[in-house]
């Protein structure tokens, strides 16, 4: 599920589909990765410039993916939507 992450995204692949989950990187105290991500961006799948846009069902799918990458892990992970 997740391929990289950065400042600005997490990387993540569902099957033969790939996506940057916008949000932002946070560093709290604990000294452990944390993540914000901000649900309302996410649209499209790469390359956006094709518009494939990403289903309500496969957000679902990537938010529990990373939910449970992150808990698995330990880390810290928010979701904010407008």
């Amino acid at each position: 599920m997740i391929l990289n992450i950065d400042r600005g995204h997490i990387h993540v692949q569902l099957g033969e589909k790939m996506a940057a989950i916008p949000g932002e990187m946070l560093f709290p105290e604990n000294k452990r990765l944390g993540f914000v991500v901000y649900l309302d961006q996410i649209d499209y799948w790469e390359p956006k410039t094709a518009k494939q846009p990403i289903s309500e069902a496969d957000i679902k799918t990537i938010v529990d993916g990373i939910q449970a990458e992150f808990k698995e892990r330990g880390h810290m992970l928010e979701f904010e939507s407008a």
